[in-house]
């Protein structure tokens, strides 16, 4: 494992363990509200793990998460973030440049260095909107916490890579 991806996973690791241990979910895991800080969902085989955006004041951002399969290989071909405002509605979509290759059995860590990205309506505690697209023409929907990059959990790896 490379030195950025065993970052990632420990930092997935941490966030998680810390908000389970906070018996956050009363004792109760749910499925649909999972322990972490980010939101997943499954397409199939196809899993999409703690997906969250990093953002700061101004509106520069940065996505985080993994994908996991387990039946086939598959090819993520980009993510598109389309921003919440504070009116309920959504700002304009922005196109994060992303392909990469998971093979059957395999998970790929997105960890900010390379989809980084920028829209002024981006703003810390809302959530966005962001579409996974597969090579397949699948796409999968997430509705994703963003979350400050002056966050204590994400100062660091804000200041690594956002640099």
């Amino acid at each position: 494992m490379t030195k950025p991806m065993r970052r990632i996973a420990a930092i997935v690791a941490t966030a998680a363990m810390s908000v389970a241990l906070s018996a956050c979910t009363q004792g109760h895991w749910v499925y649909s509200a999972p322990p972490a800080a980010g939101v997943q969902a499954d397409d199939g085989g196809v899993k999409l793990r703690n997906f969250l955006i990093i953002a700061d004041a101004e509106g520069k951002g940065m996505l985080l998460g993994a994908v996991a399969t387990r039946d086939a290989d598959i090819a993520v071909e980009g993510f598109t973030v389309t921003p919440g405002l504070h009116d309920g509605s959504y700002g304009k979509p922005v196109t994060v440049d992303f392909s990469e290759e998971v093979r059957k059995g395999a998970t790929i860590y997105i960890d900010g260095e390379t989809t980084q990205f920028s829209s002024p309506d981006l703003t810390p505690g809302m959530l966005a909107e962001v579409d996974v697209t597969f090579a397949d023409g699948t796409v999968v929907n997430l509705d994703v916490p963003v979350m400050p990059s002056d966050h204590p959990d994400y100062q660091e790896w804000w200041d690594k890579y956002a640099a």
